[in-house]
């Protein structure tokens, strides 16, 4: 059965027994394994991956699903035209992480979790976009997907560099100059002649760099020639010098030095390994049975609280009449009943939804004030859950937004307030621009 094809958003269930070769140079993809395990190549890294595993694919990028054993997988593809029209300019431009939580790093219940909300979205879209009795909740799924996606980027992207702030102005600049570097691979590229393009001094131009980007100028344009240049290899059959030459190395020595310290392979090998590798085992699993694979996985999620009340407050707003800034201001209470699921003894704070609320306050300019019971954030353990959302929301947001926040402390013994007066100047450091004050109730 053909899978229905709504604006941007196209998702099928697949399943294959050996290698899955693809590429797709304009749409993000999302992948769901739901049953059995595959070996997964993005880029030159092949890692191993199991049934409730999600990982992103970016645009322009090569990747493959290989399994001796059988694997099935949810790919929901999403053309970067979406990314726009729900967030920052240019966002069609990002390069999203590997995966939501790099494997290297300990995964802390709140993470776990936060991946388990994705994948049930992941799995929602299969059902809303196959579907047409479900038409009319596809619009909400579009905004949620696409958001959480670019949200995605920037918790990866700004979280590990202290919570810098970057102004949606630089975001902005930052990926029309690599939009200039992906477009002139075949020429000399500097760090001056990009500057140049975007019309700045070559100071600024390299603090602009620093902001956005952990790799030097030169470090991203050779990441972004040996991308093309796996892609010409494994698609094309161009030679080995006529890729050399398209993507603007200077010689084939250099092309090869390289990509042999990229890939672990010289480029002739690294064509024969996928291209020879691949089997047209690939099947596209019917609506029904698309469906049952997708039931099982869901089934496994059913702990997973969605309907939070933040959530429930994004939907009234999205829903309800635009009101004007000066007419509304949003309080939130973080630790309501409503946003706190309990996992065995553990209890973990969702705040789902809460990306969703913040980018219509974001559009709004809407004021916010965030409630906090201090009972809930004595242990040193809920102290650094809150702290660590705080700061995944921050690296999300950035200063536009938070420039309007107001916490509020609410304390019932000294104790408390102690704690609040030190949580306070916590806030107060790691967002310069909002404001905390401590309440007695």
């Amino acid at each position: 059965m053909k899978p229905f094809r709504h604006d941007y958003i196209t998702s099928q269930v697949l399943r294959f027994h050996q290698t899955a070769l693809r590429y797709s140079a304009s749409a993000l993809n999302v992948v769901a394994i739901l049953e059995g395990r595959a070996q997964v190549k993005r880029f030159s890294r092949l890692s191993e991956m199991s049934a409730g595993d999600v990982f992103f694919v970016n645009a322009g990028e090569v990747w493959a699903m290989t399994s001796r054993e059988g694997c099935t997988a949810l790919c929901v593809e999403i053309e970067t035209a979406l990314l726009p029209q729900v967030s920052y300019p240019y966002a069609d431009r990002v390069q999203l992480v590997d995966s939501l939580v790099d494997p290297d790093q300990t995964r802390e219940v709140s993470l776990v979790y936060r991946d388990c909300i994705f994948l049930k979205d992941i799995l929602e879209t299969y059902a809303l976009f196959n579907q047409k009795e479900k038409a009319s909740q596809r619009p909400l799924m579009e905004e949620k997907l696409g958001l959480t996606l670019v949200m995605e980027y920037n918790v990866q992207n700004e979280i590990n560099r202290q919570f810098r702030a970057v102004s949606e102005d630089k975001f902005v600049r930052y990926y029309r100059i690599m939009d200039y570097i992906v477009t002139h691979l075949e020429e000399k590229l500097s760090l001056q002649q990009a500057a140049d393009a975007e019309k700045m001094q070559k100071s600024y131009f390299a603090q602009l760099w620093k902001q956005n980007d952990n790799m030097t100028f030169l470090e991203c344009v050779s990441r972004c020639r040996l991308r093309e240049a796996e892609r010409r290899l494994l698609f094309t059959a161009e030679s080995n010098a006529g890729i050399c030459k398209a993507c603007g190395f200077s010689d084939s020595k250099y092309f090869y030095r390289n990509f042999q310290q990229e890939f672990q392979m010289t480029p002739s090998q690294w064509k024969s390994r996928w291209t020879q590798g691949r089997c047209p085992d690939e099947e596209r699993l019917s609506l029904a049975e698309g469906l049952r694979c997708v039931a099982v996985q869901q089934r496994q999620l059913d702990y997973v609280k969605t309907d939070t009340r933040l959530y429930q407050q994004y939907l009234w707003l999205r829903e309800g009449p635009e009101t004007k800034a000066a007419a509304l201001e949003l309080k939130l209470d973080l630790y309501h009943p409503d946003n706190v699921l309990m996992l065995g003894q553990q209890r973990v704070l969702t705040w789902y939804g809460f990306d969703l609320l913040m980018n219509i306050v974001r559009q709004r300019q809407l004021s916010v004030t965030l409630q906090l019971r201090m009972d809930c954030l004595l242990e040193p353990q809920d102290q650094q859950e809150f702290e660590e959302l705080i700061a995944q929301v921050y690296a999300r947001l950035g200063t536009r937004v938070t420039k309007n926040w107001k916490f509020e402390l609410a304390c019932r013994s000294e104790r408390e307030l102690d704690q609040a007066e030190k949580l306070c100047g916590w806030l107060q450091k790691k967002l310069p621009t909002c404001k905390a004050v401590c309440v007695l109730t």
